[in-house]
């Protein structure tokens, strides 16, 4: 193997490209979904540097999307409000040290299924993903509906699934553990490792700036407390992350160059359609049909509501909503793009429309679902022809940052940030202009270097 890229570039390169992922995430996408941005970019990143193939890499990508996605399911707003307060600062610290470490556990645990993809079998990953959904309903039950170990507030309660977070990816990587190949487990198992060590130090230390913002005054200019906590969790996490890429480059790098199994034909129509049916039932189908029941059945009791409820709160829940990508793309492998890229972004103009046009959404709603469709039509249709021409894993890495970057500069638009009137120029640069500048330096440098320093990704289409 020619080790072309050096091991800081194995580091670097995803920890800048998630630490911009992650600040979006919390910027133009919350939850699970919004999750989807640092998963797709660090997927991609991470594929570049390895040199795999187009074909793999796009699997790589959805797997990165559903895995990062996950931990979006965690809430931690009541938790990060213990960081200022002197008597449970270290209840705090704690509290997201835990949650960031499953997060990255299980993120990475997921990612790193892509990367083996083509030598498992389907029926592998289908039991391993159903019994990581029987873990998380496993970990709600005996861990976070009795608040055995609760990390939000006592007084004003809100549901968390660290838990189940936590017994998800035990159970699926007990699974692994026992179902495959010692080779890919050792893989599996180093990113695993190291995603806990990154997400455990990048929540865990991130969590530290609301320490550092509890003890200064009120009138001090720079106050992104959760912002540089997003940026500093997704540097460690991705750093971590393209750590283990690198130390397992060789075995990855001869996995990229086996037979691909992978096959691709689809005409453009279909591969949109499909995009949008899958869309349709990720967004908006299931969640309005399955939500309702979900929130009326929370008042009744019986041993068969109960039941019912206990499985419909999993289907619900983004591991399912992550199964069904995975199935789809098993099946439809055409769309892996699409859905890597292309669904990743809808979600960001959805939220896009909902932050900004409340008032079209409630006197015309179809005016406000056709703006979502158009802005994704638009990234559909430049996905759909970047994945047929040369240069593939490049363009779509591109196509991904500033197609996000663009929903960004928008929500600045909207938001009217832009006015600094009666501001002084470090109360501009230091406040009002501090996390869009952090995201157009963080782009920047992540195209210079997927342009200049990583160069030509495979001049095929495969």
């Amino acid at each position: 193997m020619n080790d072309k890229y050096s091991k800081w570039m194995f580091i670097l390169f995803p920890a800048i490209t998630m630490l911009l992922g992650w600040g979006l995430r919390g910027h133009i996408g919350g939850g699970p979904f919004g999750a989807m941005i640092p998963g797709a970019m660090v997927a991609l990143s991470l594929s570049m540097l390895l040199k795999i193939p187009a074909n793999l890499s796009a699997i790589i990508v959805v797997f990165g999307v559903v895995g990062i996605g996950l931990g979006g399911e965690m809430t931690y707003g009541q938790t990060l409000s213990f960081l200022r307060d002197s008597e449970t600062m270290w209840w705090g610290v704690l509290a997201t040290t835990v949650k960031g470490s499953i997060w990255g556990m299980l993120g990475a645990s997921v990612l790193a299924l892509g990367f083996v993809y083509n030598r498992l079998e389907k029926k592998t990953i289908v039991i391993a993903f159903l019994l990581l959904m029987f873990g998380m309903l496993m970990g709600f039950k005996l861990i976070n509906e009795p608040m055995i170990i609760y990390f939000s507030d006592p007084a004003n309660p809100r549901p968390e699934s660290w838990g189940a977070l936590l017994l998800g990816a035990v159970f699926l990587l007990a699974y692994l553990r026992y179902k495959v190949d010692k080779d890919e487990f050792k893989i599996i198992s180093r990113f695993a490792l190291f995603g806990l060590i990154g997400g455990g130090l990048g929540f865990g230390l991130g969590g530290f700036w609301f320490v550092i913002g509890s003890t200064l005054p009120e009138e001090v200019i720079f106050k992104s407390w959760w912002k540089s906590m997003e940026f500093t969790f997704g540097l460690l996490l991705g750093a971590s992350l393209g750590y283990a890429a690198w130390l397992s480059r060789k075995e990855l790098y001869l996995i990229g160059k086996e037979e691909n199994k992978i096959n691709t034909n689809l005409n453009i129509y279909s591969e949109l359609g499909l995009t949008l049916l899958t869309g349709l039932l990720i967004y908006w189908i299931i969640p309005q049909n399955l939500e309702p029941f979900v929130e009326a059945a929370s008042s009744e009791d019986g041993i068969f509501v109960s039941s019912l409820r206990a499985v419909t709160q999993i289907l619900i829940n983004y591991s399912f909503y992550g199964f069904i990508l995975i199935v789809i793309i098993m099946y439809f492998p055409k769309l892996t793009w699409q859905i890597g890229i292309t669904l990743t972004f809808c979600h960001a103009a959805i939220d896009l429309i909902r932050d900004n046009f409340s008032d079209l959404q409630g006197s015309s709603p179809i005016i406000a679902a056709l703006w979502v469709v158009f802005l994704t039509l638009i990234v559909a249709l430049l996905t759909a022809y970047f994945q047929r021409k040369n240069e593939i894993k490049r363009s779509m890495f591109l196509l991904l940052v500033w197609s996000t970057m663009t929903i960004s500069y928008l929500e600045f638009l909207f938001t009217g940030r832009w006015n600094t009137s009666n501001m002084t120029i470090v109360e501009v640069f230091g406040r009002q202009y501090f996390v869009d500048l952090i995201f157009t330096v963080s782009a920047l440098t992540i195209t210079w270097i997927a342009i200049k320093s990583i160069g030509k990704t495979n001049p095929d289409l495969v």
